[in-house]
This record gives structure tokens, C-alpha cells and sequence, in this order.
């Protein structure tokens, strides 16, 4: 039996050359991302490698027979260090050089706009490309991205893609909350190569041109702008457009905010999500027309042309996701193997392909949990659904079908679930009910999506036909929002350390092998995975009790303070938050710490004075009674927060501070007028909004 695995483990890495490149190619941005090296250390092993294969190949062929297994390690460095090397030529990850070469006396800045407006509550979201900047009474071309919100005016509603302005507000860092457990923000900015952000008044920018570009991007926009069109009209402007738009082309500016909680609780989010379920149906549809044409070669050529074009011209259009790209690079494969050369392809190496090209164009991908969670259902597929569905045999004509749906989704949760667990902190119980329903109605309001399209020019036909799908779509929406809201649908709270997700995987395939095989190896690796789990959970547990901290959020508009003491956590700060959407960044945080509300024995609060262990906090966000003090009151730390129309002289007329901390519901223009004011008096200061949240160990 130990045979025969090795025999199958060979094969499957003979059949699947791209795997082979694509496992150190990947290792190499990973931990380039991770842990970066210099550019000449890179240098260095890569003419390393290049010198170690020269070196074998001048070898005796005996030799070279003999130790044949040695020359694939120089390959792998190779392939591990071109991959730290495409992400370091990309710059990812670093400093945006060209807004950082912009210099201080920067008047205006030219850009254009490089894709339609997104409409948010409060602005309009889009991204400006800078051609050229003004500083020193002239013109100089420049570069650089920037994300850009633009205030609901009159002036930014003609903005358009291919717009060009001209913008007299100095971009800012993207900043990150700092708070514990929260989202890295600038991280994944910083993954797209985004470093700046600016928001713009009606004052702040000139709209210079309105072009009508006629390019690829134009053509779908256009497409795009027609098929929302014809389902608003057709089906409405409710939650049902929202979910429609979503489901065709992937728009989801529309959808209801309470129908994506409902997906997601479910653990089906990617229904409304453009993913390689809706190249396959699309896929599988183009054959299927197709397939009157004659089996030559000349007819080939053209199902192949017609199958690219199509598929990717719905990639491009819906967005072209991480997920759409693997997909839409996997049947490409395919088609070129199938249909221009007559071999078939292996899946394993189409997949691995696909990843390797992907990466190539855009590295920062390896970090998006999107193409993690996409590649990781398929290979899920791929290993387990035979065996889940050889588990039972059914016959039956509706059966038969149920446990095909059934089998599929649950061999795609085995490989997705920890990654789902390690970024989302979250298992959908009812994933599978959901899935059973919300996979073929989705299905059949995708197709019957394409059937309204083509009968708009008939209005009563496809008047009926978006009745039916209004409904459909208010079926779907309306089951799923009920499973979510059963007892148990989602358990919440999961909080697994990177170590934790790489055993499971670890435990996922000692198990595997272990009940395919009966193989004594592969339930010891099990074991000894789920050991090393219990013992680095049991390690965080005994962290979070000797944890003593006072966390002061970053939180905008708000006063947020937790103290934390043995595995309790005690809030002070506005009450009102925990009403607010703020609220979920606390409960985050406090996740992340595995900490319990109650009361801190450490902990002494008299009004604005905090005393924690032999540190004094003084939370400042009111003003001062006009009279003085005698003797300046010492403190540890001073936090000003909140709209406090104060200069810094006042405030250091009644404190003697060692620290000065400013709150994130201060402006941004008083921060740094006491900043200045802080500079000059030599006394040390602490910026939320830029730092983060601020952590004091007591």
C-alpha cells in the first residue's frame, strides 16, 4: 500500500510539470512579502543557482545519473528566488516612489480617472492615475495611484472614466486603524501598490476634459451600463436588482447590505460573487451551442476563437476577480489542449498553469484571499469529491442529482474551511442546506438573465421573463435570510494563529491518507498536528490571562478605552458606541485577545483620571474652566480627544504630561497644530489616526 501511494504521489507529479515551478515560484513571493530580503542578497542566490547548475552540468554523466535528484535544487532556489525578485521589480509592498518623489511645494496634481464612480453613503469612490505634477512654477510628468473621494456635488457627477482633473489638495498616507483583530487596511492598499488617498471638495479639483474613449476598457463599460439597464427596468431598483446585477456581472454596488450579512452568515457568499462557477455554466453553455459545428480542424479554430473571446470578455466585464482569472486561465488551457492541439490536458497541471500565470502578472495575488479561497475549492474538488460521492450510491432521478450537489459542496469545505476560519473568524453551520438550495436557483437566475438580454428588444417578453426572475430572486433571498437567522446558524469568535491553520492542513492530509490508504503514517501526522494545535492554543490562552494592557481605539468619534487584566477586560469611553457599527472593532479586538468583560481589580477611575497598576491616564475631551492651576497636575499620559477647541498652552498650563496622546475623534488640522506645539516644547506625542491604536502595558 506505502508503494502504491508513492507510485500515484510520482505520477501525479510527473503528469503536472507546472506544479513543480509554481510550489517555489509561489514560496518565494510568499515569504518574500512576509520576511523581505535585499535585492543584491536575491541577486546573489539566483547567480548562485545558475553557477550550481552550470556546475552539474559539466559533471561526468555518471555522476549526473547517479545524483540526478540534486540538480532540482538548484532549480528550486532559482524559481524561489525569480519569484522575490518579480514581487521586489514591482515594488509591492514598499514605499509608492512616485508619490514619495513629489516634493513639498507641490501645487497641483493632473490625473485621470481610471474607472467609473462608486457610490457611497457619504462620497463617490473612484481611482485617479497622477500623470503630472506642478511645483516650482512648472510642469513635470510624475506617477502613482491614488484612491479619490469625491464629495456629493454637482461637479463630480459628470465625472466619468478617461476624465481628466486637476487637483489642488495634497494626497495623504492610507492609514490603518492600529486597532487589535482589525483589518490591515493599508496592507491590502499596499498589496495593489495604493499608498495615498485624498478627499476632494467641490473646491479641491477642476474637471479639465470629458473624452469619450473608445478603448477595450470603454467597450465594457458600455456593455456593462446596457445590462443594468435592462434589469432595472425589467426587474426593479429593489434588493431583487441588487442581487440580479450581482449574479450576471458581478455589480455589487446595489446589493442590500442585509441580503450579503444573509449570504455570508450562510456561508454561501460566494453565490454573489462572479467566480468559477459562472465561467463553467458560461463554459459549458458556449459548448453546448457550439457544438453543431463539424469536428476539423478548421472548425476548431473557430470554437476556440469564439470560446476565448467570450469567456474573456465576461472576465474583463464582471471585473476580472481573482477567482473569474483562475477560471478563465484554467478553460483557456483546456481549449487550446482540446481543441488547437487534440491533447488533453491534466487538471492538476492546468491549475497549477494557471496560478503560475497569474502570479506572473500580478504577484501580490499570492496575499488575496480571494485566489487562495478560489484555487483551494477546486483542488478541494478535485481530491475528495470522487471518494465523498462513492460513499453513497443513489439512483434515483432527483436523488442522484441532490447528492452530486451535496458531495460537491462538501468536498469544496474541506481545503476552504481553515483559510475561511483564519481570515473570517467564522464557521456557516447550515452551509450545506444553503448550498443545496441557493446553487440551482442561482443557476437557473443566471440563465434566465441571458434569456432576458437577448428578448429586450420584445418588452412584454421581457417583461414576463423579469417578473419570474423578480420573483425567483425574492424566493432565494428570502430562504437564505431565514437559514441565517436560525438558532446556531454561525458560530463566531474563531480565532486561529497562522501555526493553528497550517496544522490543519497538516491534519487534513494525515487524515486523508490515513482513510484512503489505511496508511499508519499518515493518522500519526494527524495526531501529532492536533496536538501541536491544542498546545498552541493552550500557550495563546495562558498569554491572554498574563496580558495587561490599557488599549486606547482608534476609533473616529468616539472615546474608546479597554483595560485588560487576567482575562478580563473592563470598557471606559462613550457608551453610545456599543449602538454603532464601531462597535464590531471592539468586539474584534477583544476576540483577537480572547478576553471576557468584568471588572479590573488594577484598575481606578475618578473621573477623567484612569490609574492603572503605577500609571495615571488623564482623558481630556472637554474644555478647561478658564482659571488655572497653581501646580501643573503630573500625569503619565494625556489623551485630548474629541473636538476640543484648545491650544496646546492651555492644556499644558494644567497638566505636566510625559506623553501627549491624540484621540482619533480629533481633526486632522488641530492634530497638527499640537503637534507643532508638542515639537517645540520637547514633550513626546502619540498619533492615533496615523499610528494606530495605543497600547500601554501596565
Amino acid at each position: 500500500m506505502q508503494f502504491e501511494s508513492s507510485m500515484f504521489v510520482a505520477a501525479c507529479w510527473k503528469r503536472a510539470p507546472f506544479l513543480r515551478l509554481t510550489v517555489p515560484f509561489m514560496a518565494g513571493i510568499s515569504i518574500q512579502y512576509n520576511a523581505p530580503l535585499p535585492a543584491l542578497s536575491l541577486y546573489i542566490l539566483i547567480l548562485a543557482a545558475f553557477a550550481a547548475l552550470l556546475f552539474i552540468r559539466l559533471l561526468p554523466v555518471a555522476y549526473r545519473y547517479h545524483y540526478s535528484w540534486a540538480s532540482g535544487i538548484p532549480v528550486f532556489i532559482l524559481l524561489y528566488g525569480s519569484g522575490a525578485m518579480l514581487l521586489v521589480s514591482a515594488g509591492i509592498g514598499q514605499t509608492d516612489r512616485d508619490v514619495s518623489a513629489w516634493p513639498d511645494s507641490t501645487q497641483y496634481w493632473l490625473a485621470k480617472v481610471e474607472e467609473p464612480l462608486q457610490e457611497k453613503p457619504r462620497s463617490r469612490k473612484t481611482l485617479l492615475t497622477v500623470t503630472a505634477v506642478y511645483a516650482q512654477g512648472r510642469w513635470s510628468t510624475s506617477g502613482g495611484r491614488l484612491l479619490a473621494y469625491f464629495s456629493k456635488d454637482s461637479l463630480s457627477a459628470g465625472l466619468m472614466y478617461g476624465s481628466v482633473v486637476l487637483l489642488s489638495k495634497r494626497p495623504v498616507k492610507i492609514t490603518n486603524s492600529g486597532n487589535p483583530g482589525a483589518f490591515d487596511y493599508r496592507q491590502y492598499c499596499a498589496a495593489q501598490q495604493l499608498y495615498h488617498q485624498v478627499f476632494l471638495k467641490e473646491r479641491d479639483y477642476r474637471q479639465l476634459s470629458r473624452p469619450q474613449p473608445r478603448d477595450l476598457t470603454a467597450c465594457l463599460l458600455q456593455a456593462r451600463d446596457f445590462c443594468l439597464e435592462q434589469l432595472k427596468n425589467r426587474i426593479g431598483k429593489g434588493a431583487e436588482a441588487g442581487m440580479a446585477e450581482a449574479l450576471l456581472i458581478g455589480y455589487r454596488q446595489d446589493l442590500d447590505p442585509e441580503v450579503v450579512n444573509a449570504y455570508s452568515n450562510t456561508g454561501i457568499v460566494h453565490i454573489i460573487a462572479i467566480s468559477g462557477m459562472h465561467l463553467a455554466l458560461l463554459y459549458a453553455s458556449l459548448l453546448w451551442l457550439l457544438r453543431w459545428l463539424p469536428s476539423h480542424r478548421a472548425a476548431n479554430i473557430v470554437r476556440a476563437l469564439l470560446l476565448l473571446t467570450v469567456l474573456w470578455g465576461f472576465a474583463l466585464l464582471t471585473g476580472a476577480s481573482a477567482s473569474v482569472l483562475r477560471a478563465a486561465v484554467m478553460f483557456s488551457g483546456i481549449t487550446a489542449g482540446n481543441l488547437l492541439l487534440g491533447r488533453k490536458a491534466s487538471t492538476y497541471n492546468m491549475l497549477a498553469a494557471s496560478a503560475f500565470v497569474l502570479l506572473c502578472y500580478h504577484p501580490w495575488l499570492v496575499m488575496d484571499a480571494g485566489f487562495q479561497l478560489s484555487y483551494l475549492a477546486v483542488l478541494s474538488i478535485l481530491l475528495f469529491y470522487d471518494a465523498i460521492y462513492k460513499l453513497w450510491r443513489l439512483q434515483s432521478w432527483w436523488a442522484k442529482p441532490v447528492w452530486q450537489l451535496t458531495a460537491l459542496s462538501l468536498a469544496a469545505q474541506i481545503l476552504t474551511l481553515p483559510v475561511s476560519v483564519y481570515y473570517f473568524h467564522q464557521f456557516p453551520v447550515y452551509f450545506l442546506p444553503a448550498n443545496l438550495i441557493a446553487v440551482p436557483l442561482s443557476t437557473v437566475v443566471i440563465y434566465g438573465e441571458i434569456l432576458l438580454l437577448f428578448l429586450a428588444p420584445f418588452d412584454p417578453l421581457a417583461g414576463w421573463v423579469g417578473t419570474a426572475l423578480r420573483w425567483l430572486i425574492y424566493t432565494m433571498n428570502t430562504v437564505v435570510a431565514w437559514l441565517g437567522q436560525l438558532p446556531f446558524a454561525l458560530v463566531e469568535g474563531l480565532q486561529w494563529s497562522l501555526l493553528q491553520t497550517g496544522c490543519c492542513y497538516l491534519l487534513i492530509t494525515g487524515m486523508a491518507v490515513w482513510l484512503s490508504g489505511r496508511h499508519r503514517r499518515g493518522f500519526w501526522l494527524a495526531l501529532s498536528a492536533c496536538w501541536i494545535m491544542m498546545g498552541d492554543q493552550a500557550v495563546r490562552h495562558i498569554i491572554s490571562r498574563q496580558r495587561r494592557q490599557l488599549i486606547i481605539y482608534n476609533v473616529p468619534g468616539y472615546t474608546a478605552i479597554d483595560c485588560i487584566s487576567q482575562g478580563k477586560v473592563q470598557f471606559m469611553g462613550h457608551d453610545s458606541i456599543w449602538k454603532m457599527p464601531a462597535a464590531k472593532q471592539l468586539q474584534a479586538a477583544r476576540a483577537a485577545m480572547d478576553v471576557q468583560p468584568g471588572m479590573v481589580a488594577d484598575l481606578e477611575q475618578r473621573g477623567r483620571y484612569l490609574c492603572v497598576g503605577r500609571k495615571q491616564l488623564v482623558v481630556l475631551d472637554s474644555i478647561l474652566p478658564t482659571s488655572v492651576p497653581v501646580q501643573r497636575l503630573r500625569v503619565n499620559y494625556l489623551l485630548l480627544n474629541g473636538n476640543l477647541n484648545m491650544k496646546m498652552d492651555r492644556v499644558l498650563a494644567w497638566y505636566n504630561a510625559d506623553t501627549v496622546i491624540f484621540g482619533g475623534a480629533c481633526p486632522p488640522f488641530r492634530i497638527r497644530r499640537w503637534a507643532e506645539a508638542c515639537t517645540s516644547s520637547g514633550i513626546p506625542f502619540y498619533n492615533i489616526p496615523e499610528e494606530g491604536a495605543f497600547i500601554m502595558p501596565f
